[in-house]
């Protein structure tokens, strides 16, 4: 058996600190426990890269292709029905999933530009055909070969969605082009919304906002806040997107999508979602616009206030990451990984504390080449949000920025690491695959002695069978203080920990 030791900062905490000062505590709001260490988090890097650096002679650029994907198309380009689609977002919600995503004729956020979805509701096997979400809001202006075609005119952006107790609402940006002198802008008017039932039925638009602009000529006008049969939803959904752990990357309205300030003086743009660290830190990623690095943020009081954004090692594309959190709680990116301007290959990058991003593994790689132009088109699979279920994560992404896919990724095919054991316990309390925050303690604190063992020469012999009973512990409380899924996760772990 060979176990690799590396300097995590979670695995480090947990050896330094008595197993008394660690406790489930109840967050404020109803929201699940935290399992925490009571640790000082200055001295750690708030995010750091500690894989491999992308290698620019490799089609993957050094990184492994996961095994047992499968990957589906959801939008084929045509021009009968738009050459341009991008945006893509995708949620879960009662054993149906939901994806949505930008539309347009030819150019990248034109006037005319339009939301599509589709739903599946058998866990992805099959998707229904897609529909208009939201229908354009203007009139397409004649394309000029040569051009951007970012002319005056008003632009729909797909925003996610909203889950509001049992129900799935699809939110779109609404926003004009607006040409001042020499200068062009970006004038947001806040959001539309409409729920999206499990079999595809879609109900009556809306906007978030109390007060909406003027349709333009020929096109319907909707309800506002301000109305009373929409008013309460509206507050709920708006209340959602608030929290920082569910914010969609634009918000044209407040201003900050492409010009967010950072310490060091540079623009930021495409915020992520937040993850929350085994401390309680919360953390969203911003891409660098002129850097090659993402920016990352901390907030320690649930995402109310933030810290300057500062520059990270991780290295960036300077394109759209998603960040969440898998049921294990570990901390994870999709996105491009490879600067300076690269949108492929599309890879995943782990951190099992949310703090050390040390494995990638590549989701797609050799995107086909474009079959139409476009302005701001490149090749690449680009722009990816995600999902995690139980079992899987599901990540939709943009194929050129003309093609819309979805693929699965089961979580038994992302690389592991058995460095911090003792911290993945912790994390799997916290997200509540560990519904008993005693018994991910204890567990914690066996393997936090069997850590401490092997950094004090214990035999091979005697760590391999404290890890193979720490393997029984956890398959014994699978389904019990344990999620099955989660369950299996962690005996691949030790298994891997006890060179089986």
């Amino acid at each position: 058996m060979k176990l690799v030791r590396k300097t995590a900062w979670i695995t480090a905490a947990i050896i330094a600190v008595p197993l008394p000062v660690l406790a489930a505590t109840t967050a404020p709001g109803g929201a699940p426990p935290q399992v925490v260490a009571a640790v000082p988090t200055a001295a750690r890097p708030l995010v750091d890269w500690t894989a491999p650096y992308p290698q620019t002679d490799s089609p993957t650029r050094g990184y492994p292709v996961l095994g047992g994907l499968s990957t589906t198309e959801l939008y084929h380009a045509a021009p009968s029905t738009g050459t341009y689609s991008h945006h893509p977002m995708v949620t879960h919600q009662g054993g149906t999933l939901f994806a949505s995503w930008s539309n347009g004729v030819v150019n990248e956020d034109n006037p005319g530009q339009r939301v599509l979805g589709t739903v599946s509701t058998d866990g992805g096997g099959g998707w229904a055909g897609w529909k208009v979400y939201f229908p354009p809001q203007d009139k397409t202006p004649p394309d000029e070969p040569g051009s951007d075609g970012r002319v005056p005119g008003r632009v729909l952006t797909a925003d996610g969605y909203a889950t509001i107790g049992a129900d799935v609402y699809a939110v779109a940006e609404v926003w004009d082009w607006v040409q001042k002198g020499d200068d062009r802008t970006q004038k947001g008017w806040g959001r539309v919304a409409r729920r999206v039932a499990p079999d595809g039925t879609l109900g009556p638009i809306f906007w978030l906002e109390p007060t909406s602009p003027e349709p333009k000529p020929g096109f319907p006008s909707y309800p506002n806040a301000s109305d009373p049969r929409y008013g309460a939803i509206a507050r709920q959904i708006t209340a959602y997107l608030a929290d920082s752990r569910n914010t969609p990357p634009w918000d044209y309205k407040s201003g900050w999508t492409e010009d967010y300030p950072a310490a060091d003086g540079q623009t930021l743009g495409h915020v992520t979602h937040a993850y929350v660290q085994a401390d309680g830190t919360y953390v969203r990623l911003w891409r660098g616009n002129n850097t090659g690095k993402l920016y990352a943020q901390a907030s320690r009081d649930r995402g109310r206030t933030w810290d300057p954004a500062i520059r990270t090692s991780m290295p960036d594309a300077r394109s759209k990451s998603f960040a969440g959190q898998l049921p294990d709680g570990q901390a994870y990116v999709v996105g491009n990984e490879q600067p300076p301007t690269q949108r492929d290959p599309m890879s995943i990058s782990l951190a099992s504390d949310g703090v050390h991003f040390d494995r990638v593994g590549v989701i797609r790689y050799a995107a086909p080449p474009l079959r139409y132009t476009g302005g701001h088109k490149n090749p690449g699979f680009e722009y990816p949000s995600a999902i995690a279920t139980d079992t899987d994560l599901w990540v939709v992404y943009s194929v050129n920025k003309e093609d819309v896919a979805i693929t699965k990724v089961p979580l038994s095919s992302l690389p592991v690491t058995t460095d911090d054991l003792p911290g993945i316990i912790l994390e799997g309390a916290r997200s509540r695959a560990i519904s008993d925050g005693r018994l991910a303690v204890q567990l914690a604190g066996q393997a936090n002695k069997i850590m401490k063992e092997v950094g004090g020469g214990a035999s091979v012999q005697a760590v391999a069978d404290e890890l193979a009973a720490l393997r029984r512990r956890v398959g014994e409380q699978s389904g019990k203080g344990i999620t099955p899924a989660y369950a299996k996760l962690l005996q691949q772990d030790i298994t891997i920990a006890s060179g089986g």
